[in-house]
């Protein structure tokens, strides 16, 4: 899966963001044309917005994966913050860093969720986020966390499939 670091000097709300993030999908051959709008129709029914300890806030827009061509995740860390609705009570937050999921497969979209709603719970990873300089430094980040996961996963399904074996 690629993992796309996009600087986005100024935003004025979250749905400019959103449209700037998903072009660079369809321009790159990503995504159908239809992803811009079909992105910004979710998040105005299912707000992705989420407040994180330590003052740190993301989002995590996401849209159907009948829309997509090639798995992707766009990340921005944004300098001035935009505001989102919290996906738990649906009041404005002020996020600055997003991660644009763009995955052609459902149940990898839910993994992919799992992975991102594990990191962002771990104190230790959120400071990180928070002290990343750029993009590129957020975009490396989630590269190596999500890298690490996959390594496990790894792991453990050959750790069952030898537990399995010696039965």
């Amino acid at each position: 899966m690629e993992i796309i670091a996009i600087e986005i000097p100024e935003a004025g709300n979250r749905e400019d963001v959103i449209k700037m993030l998903s072009e660079v999908l369809v321009k790159r051959g990503n995504a159908e044309k239809e992803l811009p709008k079909a992105i910004l129709e979710r998040e105005r029914q299912f707000p992705t917005g989420l407040k994180l300890k330590l003052g740190v806030n993301v989002a995590i827009p996401h849209a159907n994966a009948k829309y997509i061509r090639r798995p992707a995740i766009v990340v921005t860390k944004l300098h001035n913050p935009v505001k989102f609705l919290n996906m738990e009570d649906r009041r404005e937050i002020y996020v600055n860093i997003i991660f644009l999921l763009a995955l052609n497969d459902p149940r990898s979209q839910i993994h992919v969720l799992q992975k991102l709603a594990s990191m962002l719970q771990n104190e230790e990873m959120v400071l990180k986020l928070k002290s990343a300089r750029d993009s590129e430094e957020l975009a490396n980040l989630l590269k190596k966390e999500l890298s690490k996961e996959d390594r496990l996963s790894t792991y453990e399904k050959a750790t069952y499939q030898a537990q399995e074996g010696k039965e």
